[in-house]
């Protein structure tokens, strides 16, 4: 796959989502609690929840000194609220601590608090800070094995593979643009290739032996 390739895939799916994966930067710790809280949540879920626990913990001091009994049904509608209550409290308790109560734009530091992997790192990293970095989930990982730029096990894996095909520029706004396809046509099961606006640059979808509608 070119980069020539690529960047017209992308273009396309930017065109397709009306833009969508452009970057609106936010409050750090606002960016990142909800990247917690969005967590095998869909996304109107994760609005709906985030502004009710942001409504009640503001900053970092107010979740840091929260009672996991308050916050927990504030939770509700979020996927693992029982797991996620006390994280956000023990990684609000850590940033009060140990940065000042701010949130470390650096990656080793984000991969130190509590529920923070390397797509909810990646995504700070982007849309509080606006540094380049790639936010790899399962959208993501599938559409990019797909599509045959990468050939990869796992999101982890995937992330570290675009980072020597894709062009830096395009990493940003990837996140939303896979995210937005993922859901509407490039299903995890069957895909739905006949509507696949980049179908023209998709191994999978110029295979007569994968399943697709």
């Amino acid at each position: 796959m070119s980069t020539e390739n690529i960047r017209t895939v992308m273009e396309i799916l930017a065109a397709t989502y009306h833009g969508r994966g452009s970057v609106e930067l936010g409050d750090p710790y606002k960016v990142l609690t909800a990247t917690v809280i969005s967590q095998r949540t869909r996304e109107e879920q994760t609005t709906a929840v985030s502004n009710r626990v942001f409504a009640r913990y503001p900053d970092i001091p107010s979740l840091a000194d929260a009672d996991e009994s308050e916050l927990f049904p504030l939770l509700n509608g979020s996927q693992y609220p029982e797991a996620k209550a006390p994280r956000l409290i023990a990684m609000a308790k850590i940033l009060r601590d140990k940065h000042d109560g701010k949130v470390p734009n650096d990656i080793d530091a984000l991969l130190e608090l509590p529920g923070v992997g390397r797509k909810t790192a990646n995504c700070v990293l982007i849309y509080a800070f606006e540094r380049e970095a790639l936010c790899v989930d399962i959208h993501c990982h599938r559409i990019s094995n797909r599509l045959g730029w990468v050939k990869t096990q796992t999101p982890d894996q995937t992330e570290k593979a675009l980072e020597k095909v894709m062009p830096r520029d395009l990493w940003a706004g990837s996140n939303r643009l896979f995210l937005q396809h993922g859901r509407a046509i490039c299903l995890p099961s069957i895909p739905k290739c006949s509507e696949c606006p980049v179908r023209e640059w998709c191994e999978y979808g110029q295979d007569p032996a994968t399943p697709k509608r």
